[in-house]
Parts: structure tokens; C-alpha cells; sequence
């Protein structure tokens, strides 16, 4: 009796391997998938660190793969496409759905490839065992990471410049000279409203042209709304209700704070005019803003934190919510608190100063402009036009530095 023919020989390091690395893909895949599922804030104040997790992993395994053979390629390669494009914002699938659904759509993608990975990775190869190193598979694979690492910058790119038209509607733009703010004009029955977007730092010449035009010709009298939440009973932080912290922040980017550049129109001489001044010339300034002590106790509280925390002036406490804040309250705070509700109070001092003006200027910042171009264009205003203005050029900053 003859015996069996041998089995080929299983190298079983591959597949411990492979095991580990597969079982590794599909939990982080899925608790990325679950914590975007259940988030209930905007996607882009996910909190979860199974980004974090998930990116370092894919990252370390796709540098792992360069040099062991053992990774089968279609699946490191398919990991590390997918997970680039979601932590892109979603790019390309922003351009045809929300960030969220593209980034809940490229989590399922993932997991999907996940769950492939791990059905190859338990079953028991066939024929001779992929070897430790091969000088083919390094050479692919080195010129695969590269493709995909050079690759990843231009879509986080087109990703955040989608996102930022997005979320602004379309009020600031992202280039690669650098960041623009649009003013739009509608008109009715022959009065003028320009939605003008606004920084509270900027270089300097994007307030200096926004003082030219305000000082143009027109006929009639021009208004100009214009922001500033007071505090009459001295709530905010000393820092934020002096100026100081953006005049901190406008330092270290070598720009200038908006209570310097708009604060009046330049003169001859170069001294700024008074706003008598500004009155003789048909122009008047009006605060149509709230006092912090209108927004509700949850709201107040909320607001005196975060800019308590920003009194660290250093750029990362930009991009951290006080301790005690969750993603759904920083939402609520600012979509209701400092949008909607200043909004809310900026249409009741237009609509009873409307009358008396020619041209009405609304200089506010750009999250707010969406929701007043709603609110003017349900008036029957119209647009008639726009422009662009730039509130920071990446060259002068880098010249500078």
C-alpha cells in the first residue's frame, strides 16, 4: 500500500501572521465604523480615538509589508486606499453625498475588506509558502507605498477644500496661495445688502479693502451691521472681552486682529477716522449682536469655558474642547447659541433699519452667512454678484517666518 503523496510545506508563521494582522484590521475597522455610527455630533467632532488607532495601525502594517512577503499585497494595498480616503474627509465620495455618509460608507468598505482578510487568512494555504523576504515584493511594494503616501496629501487636500466650501456655504475658500472670504450682494426694489465674510485676524490689506468700499460713493445713506456679543456684566474671560487673545493668536501668525484693521477708515495722514467722521460721509455703524447674559444658562456656561481654555493662546488648544464638553454640546453651543440666536437678533435690527438705507453692510463672520443668505433671500432679495478677498496669503506668512 502506497502512502499518501506529502503535503506541502506550511510555513506557519504566515499564517500566525496573517491571523494576527486580519483579526487586528476587523476590530479596528469596526469600532471605527460603530463610534461614526453612533456619533451623534457633526462627523468632524468625532472624539473616538479608533481613527487614531486604526490610522497608526494600517500605517505600521503597509511599512511592515515593504520588507516581509507574507502580507498579501491585495489587502494591505486595499486597507491603506481605503483608510486614506476616510481620514480625507470622504474624498471623492463628498462631491455626490455628506461627510458623513461618505465617511460611514468608506468604514463599511473597510470592514467589508476586513471580513475577506480574515475568511483568506483562517483557511489553510495551498501549494509552496509565501517566503520572509523577496526582492520583487520589496520593490513593488516600496513603489506602492510611495504612490499611496505622495497620494494621501493631495486627497486630504481636495478633502479639507471640500469640506471648508461645505460647511461655509461656499463663503471661504481653500487654495493653495491661500484662504479666501467671498462677499455676495443681493438687491431689492433698489436697496443693496452685502453678505461680507469676516475674520477676527487677517492680513492687513483685507481690512484696509473693505474699508475702501465702504467709503465708496452711494446714494443715500449706507448701514453697516455690524458683530460683538457685549458683556455688560463682565462675564467673559478679561483676555477674550480686551481683545487680547486674538491679538495673541494674530501676532504669532505675523496678521493683524480685526479691532485693529476695521475699526475705522484710514485717513490721509494715516490716523483712523472717528465714526463722526464716518457719519458726515453717509455711513453708520450699528451693533446688532447679543449680550452674553441672553443666551441660556447651558449655553453661557458652555461659552465662558471654551473661551477660558482658550487663554492658553497656543495653537493647539484651537483644536481641543474643554474637558467637561462633549462634541454634542460644543454642536449645540455653536449652531444655536452663537449662529442662530445672533442671527435671530441681527434680522431684528435689519428689519427695523431696512427702510432708511440704501445699502445695508453685514460684515460677519462666514458661519454665520449661510443662514442670513436664507433669512435675506426669503425677504425677496436677489443675488446680484460677489467678490473675493484674500484674509490670508500662505506666501506672505512663510516670507515672514
Amino acid at each position: 500500500m502506497t502512502s499518501p503523496p506529502p503535503s506541502p510545506e506550511i510555513e506557519p508563521s504566515n499564517w500566525t501572521w496573517n491571523r494576527a494582522f486580519a483579526v487586528s484590521l476587523l476590530g479596528l475597522s469596526a469600532w471605527t465604523l460603530i463610534a461614526d455610527l453612533l456619533h451623534q455630533a457633526h462627523i468632524l467632532l468625532q472624539t473616538s480615538s479608533s481613527g487614531l488607532f486604526l490610522a497608526l495601525f494600517v500605517w505600521v502594517w503597509i511599512s511592515v509589508a515593504v520588507f516581509y512577503a507574507g502580507f498579501p499585497k491585495r489587502f494591505v494595498l486595499g486597507a491603506t486606499l481605503i483608510s486614506t480616503l476616510r481620514f480625507s474627509f470622504g474624498w471623492p465620495l463628498i462631491y455626490g453625498m455628506d461627510i458623513r455618509s461618505a465617511c460611514l460608507w468608506l468604514d463599511a468598505l473597510l470592514v467589508g475588506l476586513a471580513i475577506l482578510y480574515v475568511r483568506s487568512a483562517m483557511r489553510t494555504p495551498e501549494g509552496p509558502p509565501r517566503p520572509g523576504f523577496c526582492f520583487q515584493h520589496f520593490l513593488s511594494m516600496s513603489a506602492a507605498s510611495v504612490v499611496l503616501l505622495l497620494g494621501s496629501l493631495p486627497t486630504n487636500y481636495l478633502g479639507l477644500v471640500e469640506v471648508i466650501k461645505t460647511l461655509s456655504g461656499g463663503y471661504v475658500t481653500l487654495s493653495t496661495q491661500g484662504i479666501d472670504l467671498q462677499e455676495r450682494v443681493f438687491a431689492k426694489d433698489g436697496r443693496r445688502v452685502h453678505l461680507v465674510g469676516m475674520a477676527h485676524i487677517a492680513d492687513n490689506n483685507f481690512y484696509k479693502t473693505l474699508n475702501r468700499n465702504l467709503t465708496a460713493p452711494v446714494e443715500g445713506r449706507r448701514l453697516v451691521l455690524v458683530e460683538g456679543v457685549s458683556d455688560a456684566d463682565n462675564l467673559l474671560p478679561a483676555s477674550f472681552a480686551s481683545g487680547e487673545i486674538y491679538a495673541s493668536f494674530a501676532a504669532k501668525l505675523g496678521l493683524v486682529d480685526q479691532a485693529v484693521g476695521f475699526s475705522a477708515k484710514p485717513r490721509a495722514g494715516g490716523d483712523h477716522a472717528t465714526i463722526d467722521e464716518w457719519t458726515e460721509d453717509g455711513v453708520d455703524f450699528r451693533r446688532a449682536d447679543i449680550d452674553i447674559r441672553e443666551l441660556s444658562p447651558e449655553h453661557r456656561k458652555r461659552l465662558i469655558a471654551l473661551l477660558t481654555s482658550l487663554e492658553r493662546i497656543d495653537l493647539a488648544s484651537l483644536f481641543q474642547l474643554p474637558d467637561d464638553m462633549t462634541a454634542s454640546e460644543f454642536e449645540d453651543l455653536v449652531v444655536q447659541g452663537l449662529v442662530k440666536q445672533r442671527n435671530g437678533r441681527l434680522m431684528e435690527v435689519f428689519a427695523a433699519s431696512e427702510a432708511d438705507y440704501t445699502e445695508i453692510y453685514i460684515p460677519w463672520g462666514a458661519a454665520h452667512l449661510p443662514d442670513l443668505e436664507r433669512r435675506i433671500t426669503a425677504l425677496g432679495y436677489r443675488s446680484v454678484g460677489g467678490s473675493n478677498r484674500r484674509v490670508l496669503d500662505f506666501g506672505s506668512i512663510f516670507r515672514r517666518s
